[in-house]
């Protein structure tokens, strides 16, 4: 699994422009067969930034989806940041649930992630 993040930072008078442009690639990027999910987050305080999440079963997916003509949009998106966005690709090789929260809780040892 691969994990997209892209944190913007709009100017006050160019934020919803932002959010529209990414609310239009979130639904398409959703209907995708192999994205896991597509969010969009705001965040108050001091840097009032937007968080642009995916997640997509592998990395080939991934890079479909960047080389891909909605992608475009994003990139548009990136363009509106008043600062230098912050952009990381996490690959994920596993994933743990609750089972993790609960067998810590009763001590048992877990292997390193």
């Amino acid at each position: 699994m691969v994990i997209s993040t892209i944190r913007l930072f709009p100017p006050r008078d160019q934020r919803r422009h932002l959010l529209a442009v990414l609310r239009s690639v979130q639904g398409p990027t959703q209907a995708q067969p192999r994205c896991k999910e597509c969010r969009i987050y705001e965040e108050d305080g001091y840097d009032e930034a937007v968080l642009y999440l995916e997640s997509w079963d592998s990395e080939s997916d991934l890079e479909r989806h960047v080389r891909s003509d909605l992608y475009q949009r994003v990139l548009a998106a990136i363009e509106l940041s008043r600062t230098l966005p912050e952009i990381q690709f996490h690959y994920v090789s596993e994933t743990k649930g609750i089972e993790l929260v609960q067998a810590l809780r009763k001590g048992e040892a877990q292997g390193s992630t």
